[in-house]
């Protein structure tokens, strides 16, 4: 190879390395904003949710107490005071899910138990969970898979027709992994993926460069699986 022919190679490759270190770093840009904008969104579920607990709930409180204290001596009122109650019940829960406390106060694997026990109360889906994860969680992560919980169970109960459901979380030299497994009807990938909040999934794992993959066939159940570095 002529001295000219090298000088050219090495002025290609000097820049492609350009390049690749442009598009890694526009990349990482990207990824920082979409974290800014899940946080921003977490921000404002909050924010909903303590309106909901502060607000709405206060005054179905009230009317709830209003209405058994009455339906005591007027017995026709009663349907309503138990009507009252569960709306009260369903805006508490609506607000713990919006953006659930127990996260904040307990850690991640509480949050999961919570959350299982909350979405399944009145399933006929039996569920199980294993845990095996020692090592401390970032906030920003935990948030993340508590989401990816969430958004897979509710799928579940909606769509799959399953009768188990297995929720398993590890964590091993600085690698979590998440499996949400189910027994259900399964799915085709296209022409499904845009209604049910996979794609919001998606994106939530590719800002923080996690590893989410969705499996699924006909009658043969689903798998989602996620894995994240700390």
């Amino acid at each position: 190879m002529t001295t000219s022919n090298k000088e050219l190679l090495a002025e290609i490759q000097r820049q492609q390395a350009l390049l690749q270190a442009r598009l890694n770093e526009e990349q990482h840009n990207l990824n920082m904003l979409a974290k800014r904008l899940w946080a921003q969104q977490e921000s404002e579920k909050a924010k909903l949710s303590r309106e909901l607990h502060d607000g709405v709930g206060q005054l179905l409180t009230g009317l709830t107490r209003r209405l058994q204290t009455l339906s005591s001596t007027q017995p026709e009122l009663y349907d309503l005071a138990q009507l009252a109650e569960m709306a009260l019940s369903d805006v508490r829960q609506l607000s713990r899910l919006m953006s659930p406390t127990i996260l904040d106060d307990l850690g991640l694997v509480p949050a999961i138990k919570w959350l299982c026990r909350s979405l399944f109360e009145h399933e006929s889906c039996k569920y199980e969970c294993e845990f095996d994860c020692p090592l401390p969680i970032p906030q920003d992560i935990s948030i993340l898979i508590f989401r990816i919980v969430q958004e897979a169970l509710v799928n579940i109960i909606k769509h799959a027709d399953a009768s188990q459901a297995k929720i398993m979380l590890s964590c091993h030299h600085q690698t979590i992994r998440l499996d949400i497994i189910d027994n259900g009807v399964g799915f085709e990938h296209k022409g499904i993926e845009k209604g049910i909040g996979l794609n919001s999934m998606k994106d939530r794992a590719q800002a923080f460069n996690a590893d989410l993959i969705i499996y699924s066939k006909i009658d043969k159940g689903s798998r989602v699986t996620l894995t994240v570095q700390i």
